[in-house]
């Protein structure tokens, strides 16, 4: 079982965001799918069966899924339409994924679980910011 299965089903709600709108800029998402983005709060929860994770993030207008196995490359479709191939790997409480385009450029998005917190570090090659969200755990 790995580390990041305690945090199975756990609910995170985006709390703060800093530089995420320069971020999808770079990486090239269109004005109108970067300005929506960056209004809505999702809620986010990783989820199992068997040894397949899925991660949702639910807003009030979309929801969007990847399912994925721990160190085996799949092809995930961006919410901006565009495929890529990502790999996830699990350190400890963290879920390291490396995004690919079929242009080259490569994200990579630390996820950082922790029992109240959730943080994702955004970064790409070639751009010299750093994508930082905070999500806090839901109290149902």
């Amino acid at each position: 079982m790995a580390s990041i299965d305690k945090y199975i089903n756990v609910k995170y709600k985006l709390k703060s965001s800093d530089q995420f709108e320069e971020y999808l800029k770079f990486i090239g998402v269109g004005m109108i799918s970067r300005k929506a983005a960056c209004a809505v709060s999702p809620v986010a929860v990783l989820t199992k069966d068997g040894d397949t994770y899925t991660f949702t993030m639910t807003t009030s207008f979309r929801t969007i899924t990847f399912s994925f196995k721990l160190n085996e490359e799949f092809t995930e479709e961006r919410a901006d339409g565009v495929k890529t191939k990502s790999l996830m790997v699990a350190e400890g409480d963290t879920l390291i994924q490396t995004q690919s385009e079929d242009n080259g450029r490569k994200s990579t998005h630390v996820r950082t679980f922790t029992p109240e917190l959730l943080t994702v570090v955004s970064t790409a090659d070639g751009w010299d910011g750093k994508c930082v969200r905070i999500y806090e755990v839901v109290k149902e």
